[in-house]
């Protein structure tokens, strides 16, 4: 193929996914009961999303199935998701997670992903939450309570999550991703399907302590 004809081709397929971009995300928000389309910036989520964020500051245009079953039936929520939800310590912001555990499965804290600092609302909730996860029942781990899951950062160096506030109430996540649809090379896959999570949880339906998350939302109050 002759190098200018090499050219027009890929401007041409550059600017049709450009312009369908952003036709689809002025569109879809007049259906955003529904689905809905928006950008993912930071790191947190790299390598799944925003893989060259540090480097480039590009981010990744994603579409969000906004019709999500927040009860535990077989269209619920599951682990590994891509979750888009209202964050628990900033109600006016959105985050983007993936699903690490769901209601009755018990999830061992990594020291890796501690949050920084040793005074910090969120450091301190991690080690009371490591705490009473060594005195639950002498296994230890975090049981994730009723209605609610655990999220994490696939990138644990640059991840606010469950880790700093705990579990998440399903009543705050607000979509599952579907695809990605900008970058244009990357337009219609799902890239968070390749990666599992090194966080180790245990299935199941625990009973959970009285009071177990109690003195964690103490801590984040005060």
């Amino acid at each position: 193929m002759p190098p200018s004809l090499l050219h027009n081709t890929t401007k041409f397929v550059y600017t049709t996914a450009t312009l369908t971009l952003w036709l689809t995300i002025a569109l879809i928000p007049l259906n955003d009961n529904l689905i809905e389309a928006s950008f993912v910036q930071g790191t947190s989520m790299s390598p799944s999303l925003c893989p060259s964020y540090h480097t480039t500051g590009r981010r990744d245009a994603v579409l969000w199935n906004k019709w999500v079953d927040h009860g535990n039936g077989p269209k619920g929520l599951k682990r590994g998701d891509i979750v888009l939800f209202r964050s628990p310590t900033r109600p006016d912001c959105n985050a983007v997670k993936r699903v690490v555990g769901l209601e009755g499965d018990r999830v061992f804290l990594d020291p890796r992903r501690r949050p920084e600092g040793d005074m910090s609302p969120e450091s301190r909730a991690w080690d009371a939450m490591a705490a009473q996860a060594q005195d639950y029942g002498g296994g230890g781990g975090v049981v994730v309570p009723p209605g609610h899951i655990w999220v994490e950062g696939d990138y644990w160096r640059k991840s606010q999550d469950s880790n700093a506030y705990g579990p998440v109430s399903k009543s705050l996540v607000l979509g599952k991703a579907m695809l990605v649809l900008w970058p244009w090379e990357r337009c219609g896959t799902r890239p968070w399907e390749r990666y599992r999570s090194a966080t180790r949880v245990v299935e199941g339906k625990s009973e959970r302590k009285g009071g177990e998350m109690g003195l964690v939302d103490a801590i984040r109050a005060g």
